[in-house]
């Protein structure tokens, strides 16, 4: 990526936090997990539980993935590199769509991660094609990936210290 282009995209909390509420994004992100909670049953709880289900399952992954090093990784063997790699630093972050997310990881593998965290079977990923890109872009914010297993950071292989909610919840419109 060209550092022209890497310095004229604002950061994932610019983007999260824009005065304006960029009403894309939130509408974007907001009505998925406007629909998760009402799958999960429509009250305020439900949204608290999707946006904490959907955070849980991001923390999962990268995890189990071993930190944003590993994600690139399973993109890259799975064809989708371009796309993972767009996701790191500053620039453009690719799109990825949920028929994607289901060729980098199985398919029982995702309808597990959800049962695990409390959201709808065949619903991982959905969340994960929305919310991975930033999630990848906001543990590597300094345009580095930390080697595939490097311990004690956010952006290293225990991400679990990084509150990925939240981040869903800027993202959906939740938190400002």
């Amino acid at each position: 990526m060209s550092p022209r282009a890497e310095a004229s995209r604002p950061s994932i909390n610019d983007q999260a936090n824009n005065d304006q509420g960029d009403t894309a994004m939130s509408g974007v992100f907001g009505s998925l997990l406007g629909q998760l909670g009402g799958m999960l049953g429509g009250n305020a709880n439900a949204h608290e539980a999707a946006q904490s289900g959907a955070g849980g399952l991001l923390s999962t992954v990268i995890n189990e993935a071993g930190g944003p090093a590993g994600i690139l990784a399973k993109f890259q063997q799975s064809g989708l590199g371009a796309q993972a790699e767009s996701w790191v630093g500053s620039g453009h972050n690719l799109p990825i769509s949920a028929e994607q997310i289901s060729q980098v990881f199985p398919p029982q593998q995702l309808d597990a991660w959800a049962q695990q965290h409390g959201l709808p079977a065949g619903m991982a990923s959905q969340v994960l094609a929305h919310f991975l890109p930033h999630a990848v872009d906001a543990t590597t914010p300094q345009g580095t990936v930390p080697p595939q297993g490097a311990p004690g950071s956010a952006s290293g292989a225990d991400a679990g210290s990084f509150d990925f909610g939240s981040l869903i919840g800027r993202l959906g419109g939740l938190n400002k």
